[in-house]
Parts: C-alpha cells; sequence; structure tokens
C-alpha cells in the first residue's frame, strides 16, 4: 500500500508541464483533497530548478472529485526569480477543474531562527494505531483508508469514537509517518506530508459539537487550504500534528495544524477553512 501511494502522489509527466495522476481510493465516494494536494506540489516540483524547495501551497477545493476517474494537472511557470520560483496548479476532470493550486519555492536563505516549544504528549510507542482500533471495533472503511490504510501509520493521543462523537476541546493530537521507508526523491516528503496534512483539520471542527462528517442532516466539505514548509523533515519518521479549531461560525470552521519532529521542530504549519452547515 505504501508503494501505490508514493506511486500516486508522483502523477507522470505528459510533457508541455502537463501531468496525470490516479486515485489512490478508486472504491470511495469521493477524492480524498489531501492526495490532489500532494499530486499538484509534486507536478510544481518537476517544473523548478534544482536546489529550490516549496516553502508554500495555498489551495481551493472547486469541485467533488470522482475517484473512477484519472486528474490532469495543469503547471503554470508564474515567475523564476532570483531565489523565488511561482507556480499555479490547476487540477482538472473532465475539462472542469477540481482544485487550484498556488506555491512558492524558495532557494537556501539564511536568518534568525524562533519556533514555539512542541506540547508534551505520549510517546508514539504507548498508542494504538487508527487501523488497529478500527479493526477491532469492525468499522473498517476499505474504500476510503486515510487514517487506517497500511500506508500510513497514525496514532491519536484521545481518538474520536467516530461511530457515537460527542463534544469535547476542538483539539487533536496525532502522531503520524509513513508505515516504511521513503526515498529522497525531490519534493516527496513535502507531498506526502501534504496527504496528510488534510487528515483532521475539519474534524476537530466537528468534534467542538459532537458532530459526524457523514451526517444526513449536515454539509460538510474543505473550501480551502494552506500549508507553509519551515525546514526539511522527513515523513517516515514520527511527525507530531497538533490540530486546533480556530473559528466555528457562518456555516463554516477554520482550523490550524501545527507538524514537529521528534526532536520538537516545527517543520510545517497548516490551516484549513471547511463548510459545516445545516442542510
Amino acid at each position: 500500500m505504501l508503494d501505490q501511494l508514493i506511486k500516486v502522489v508522483r502523477p507522470t509527466a505528459l510533457g508541455a508541464d502537463r501531468f496525470t495522476g490516479q486515485n489512490m481510493h478508486p472504491g470511495a465516494f469521493r477524492v480524498y483533497g489531501g492526495q490532489v494536494l500532494a499530486q499538484c506540489v509534486s507536478a510544481a516540483a518537476e517544473t523548478v530548478e534544482d536546489g529550490r524547495d516549496i516553502h508554500s501551497q495555498h489551495a481551493y477545493f472547486l469541485r467533488a472529485g470522482n475517484p473512477s476517474k484519472p486528474i490532469e494537472f495543469e503547471v503554470e511557470r508564474a515567475r523564476d526569480g532570483f531565489s523565488f520560483s511561482s507556480r499555479r496548479v490547476v487540477a482538472l476532470q473532465d475539462g472542469k477543474p477540481i482544485l487550484v493550486s498556488s506555491m512558492s519555492f524558495q532557494a537556501p536563505s539564511r536568518g534568525d531562527d524562533y519556533q514555539p516549544d512542541m506540547p508534551a504528549v505520549p510517546p508514539p510507542e504507548s498508542l494504538p494505531n487508527e487501523r488497529e482500533l478500527s479493526l477491532e471495533a469492525g468499522n473498517l472503511d476499505e474504500s476510503f483508508m486515510i487514517t487506517t490504510g497500511e500506508d500510513l501509520d497514525i496514532r491519536v493521543v484521545e481518538p474520536v469514537n467516530w461511530e457515537n462523537p460527542v463534544p469535547r476541546e476542538p483539539i487533536l493530537q496525532a502522531w503520524m509517518k509513513t508505515t516504511g521507508p521513503v526515498g529522497n526523491e525531490r519534493g516527496l516528503h513535502e507531498a506526502l506530508l501534504s496527504y496528510m496534512s488534510d487528515a483532521f483539520l475539519i474534524d476537530v471542527c466537528l468534534i467542538a459539537h459532537g458532530r459526524h462528517f457523514a451526517g444526513k442532516d449536515f454539509q460538510v466539505a474543505s473550501l480551502d487550504h494552506a500549508l507553509w514548509f519551515h525546514e526539511g523533515f522527513r515523513a517516515d519518521e514520527w511527525l507530531l500534528h497538533i490540530v486546533e479549531a480556530e473559528r466555528i461560525g457562518a456555516g463554516r470552521g477554520l482550523a490550524r495544524g501545527s507538524f514537529y519532529t521528534r526532536q520538537g521542530r516545527l517543520v510545517a504549519t497548516t490551516m484549513q477553512q471547511g463548510v459545516m452547515r445545516f442542510r
């Protein structure tokens, strides 16, 4: 499964800054947004000169993707400056955009350093992973295994019982990594973090009022997603994702996430806004 994930997040070049990608879960009810974010990162990175690494991604989810169809990616080389390169990627199905993403890449630079301390949480070895919990509960959805598949090892400090959610403080803390080693292909670890970054941002807003993402009377969908990369990391080593709700109101929820290495380095920050409204 990890080999499949790596293949999916690296779309195939078609020439003229065009790419095509497959879907990780073709039998799912929709395309996982994190997958498309990851594919955009990989496609854009292929058009940037060596030595420039991605430092930010800003995306809008426009339409639900069809998991039974491939996704086309068109890259626009917006600008190549002295130390920054800007790219815009449009992901399309049937000729219509399902996501647009702008990314910026930077040549190595030096400056001041500051970050908040990583919160103290139990180590990942002391926690069960989401796949184990799902198998024990007998509710594994094999068509849409984002947090419960065999490609990612995700361990939530205080797991959510999505079969019977109850209101709780809107904070989630989860250790994440791939289930096996990953190579050093350019942009691969950043693409994998983009994939992981979409996992809990709407969820943390839902738990504030004990709601379920599949509730029949409640519409839930991602609107936009932002991601900033601060320094190097490996997606096959433990990353702690601290996710908190920032604001819920007007039929929307906004959440912020912080990725820390096990050594306490803050390597990425993400934010997402989603629709959360009564039908």
